[in-house]
């Protein structure tokens, strides 16, 4: 199976653009005023036409209507899985906590980020974006990929990849370790959430 992975090592033109992202997205500090609507126990599913796209699960909604940036928290995190055309499972993503600005159609997953796709791939971080209208998600911050063949990359200051996390891009790569060739022996990438490696 050929990957399609991209190494870019030009810091400027994509961190200043998702810096740009994220220093918008810190402009909206989350209210500390009560829900307009809370729920607890959620799952939906959001539909394109009549194609389902994703399903989203999570303990609690907390849901801010009325505030001039509306948006939704998700205080106990979340679990999103995401659907190809064929309704199969593309890839899943969940987080310890999570909140989605319902005008820009963005998401910021925090605190134990996990993305998997179809392929094996696991991504591992503790930020991630959802950019819905670019159809793209991003970290500026550290990011960690367990690839099938248990490659570990590590990104040290940036990350990009479509919605199905099939095709991404690394900014300062630190390292580039296959785990199977070095010790011999699958490592299972499990066990690698919890660790720094650097």
């Amino acid at each position: 199976m050929m990957k399609r992975i991209f190494y870019f090592f030009l810091p400027g033109l994509f961190f200043t653009a998702c810096s740009q992202q994220v220093d918008t997205l810190n402009s909206y500090n989350v209210d500390e005023t009560f829900a307009d609507l809370s729920v607890t126990d959620l799952k939906t599913s959001y539909y394109s036409g009549h194609s389902l796209q994703s399903q989203i699960t999570a303990p609690i909604v907390d849901d801010y209507e009325t505030t001039e940036q509306p948006y939704m928290e998700f205080p106990q995190g979340v679990k999103v899985v995401f659907y190809d055309e064929q309704l199969k499972e593309e890839s899943v993503l969940t987080a310890d906590y999570a909140v989605y600005y319902s005008k820009k159609k963005l998401w910021e997953a925090r605190k134990n980020v996990v993305v998997k796709n179809d392929q094996g791939a696991k991504l591992l971080t503790e930020q991630l974006f959802g950019d819905e209208v670019h159809k793209k998600i991003f970290s500026v911050k550290k990011v960690t990929v367990i690839d099938p063949d248990s490659t570990v990359i590590v990104g040290k200051q940036g990350f990009e990849s479509d919605m199905a996390f099939r095709n991404y891009k690394f900014l300062d790569v630190n390292g580039v370790v296959n785990l199977n060739n070095q010790y011999g022996e699958t490592i299972q990438g499990d066990s690698l959430k919890n660790q720094n490696i650097e």
